[in-house]
């Protein structure tokens, strides 16, 4: 199941950026209905009301949600998915677990912190990891050393229950830490071809805080530190030299994680953030700045979505 408070963020997402997502070309708010033979763009979108309405066919939807359900025949839970994969909005698998003898597996009722040890404990990076970091990301192997970021071939279980849920494979695994360096979770960011896939996985019962937090105690006195939206934002900003830590998504922050930077952060910090080019991303820097004042905002260039896709661009340049 995906919670309500998720949905409603997925149904906040601007229907004019999900429509682009989905192939079309929109202009003036209109574009070609994808519903019927169109030759004159016939499909509006109200901003407003985040709708979409055509005036020939008829076809009409009250969000982003039922335009992706429409345009690509999901279910209602699918067509989330594919919007939170694009999105960068993580939804915590919540496959129901199979009743299993105690004396023969491990219950899975939190996160299984032994068995992801094992998991990363040897890291290994496969073909489409090597091609999505250094290739595509342009990521430094200093940082992915660091970071202690490895792969899996095939499926892999969460946890110690071979019943429970499972990593999906190819992908990449982010091993999270807390301040001190020890292990929280992992997340698993596929790499394979098949779109029914989350795109992001973690176990469940993970506690989903910040991304490279442990990077405070490398600060001191008048540091810089970059807050970036997602992990491969982080490793991009890594890469380019600079202090990183990462919100999941611009979903998930939470008190907690604002006390403890605020709690870890060396004085006279200089906070900085290059904020997503999209709504959710803005909204993250807002909230951001309403509770660091004295955040230091830093504009990406025309054309790019986010850092890591400048940094991708750009590599060694320094923006």
């Amino acid at each position: 199941m995906i919670d309500q408070l998720t949905i409603q963020k997925l149904r906040d997402l601007p229907i004019v950026e999900v429509a682009e997502q989905l192939g079309l070309h929109v202009s003036h708010g209109r574009c070609l209905c994808p519903f019927h033979d169109d030759t004159h763009p016939s499909l509006t979108f109200r901003r407003g009301k985040n709708s979409y309405r055509c005036f020939v066919c008829n076809a009409s939807g009250s969000g982003p949600i039922d335009l992706v359900m429409r345009m690509q025949g999901k279910s209602f839970i699918d067509a989330c998915r594919w919007l939170a994969d694009d999105s960068n909005i993580i939804i915590e698998d919540r496959k129901p677990i199979k009743k299993v003898y105690e004396n023969k597996l491990l219950r899975h009722s939190e996160t299984d912190v032994r068995h992801l040890e094992k998991l990363i404990h040897t890291p290994h990076l496969n073909a489409e990891a090597q091609r999505f970091l250094f290739d595509e990301r342009r990521i430094s192997p200093d940082v992915v050393r660091e970071c202690g970021l490895t792969s899996i071939d095939k499926p892999v279980p969460m946890s110690g229950n071979i019943n429970g849920s499972w990593f999906n494979a190819p992908s990449l695994l982010i091993p999270y830490r807390d301040y001190e360096g020890r292990l929280l979770s992992v997340q698993a960011r596929y790499l394979g071809t098949d779109k029914e896939k989350s795109r992001f996985q973690f176990p469940k019962g993970s506690i989903c805080g910040i991304y490279n937090i442990c990077e405070l105690r490398k600060l001191t006195k008048g540091d810089e530190l970059y807050i970036t939206e997602g992990v491969s934002d982080c490793l991009a900003m890594l890469s380019s030299g600079r202090h990183a830590i990462a919100i999941p998504s611009a979903t998930l922050l939470k008190k907690e994680d604002v006390a403890t930077i605020t709690q870890h952060l060396p004085p006279d910090t200089r906070l900085n953030m290059c904020p997503d080019r999209d709504a959710p991303g803005e909204r993250l820097y807002l909230d951001l700045k309403a509770l660091f004042p004295n955040l230091i905002r830093h504009q990406l260039p025309e054309g790019y979505k986010d850092f890591g896709q400048w940094w991708a661009s750009n590599g060694s340049i320094i923006m």
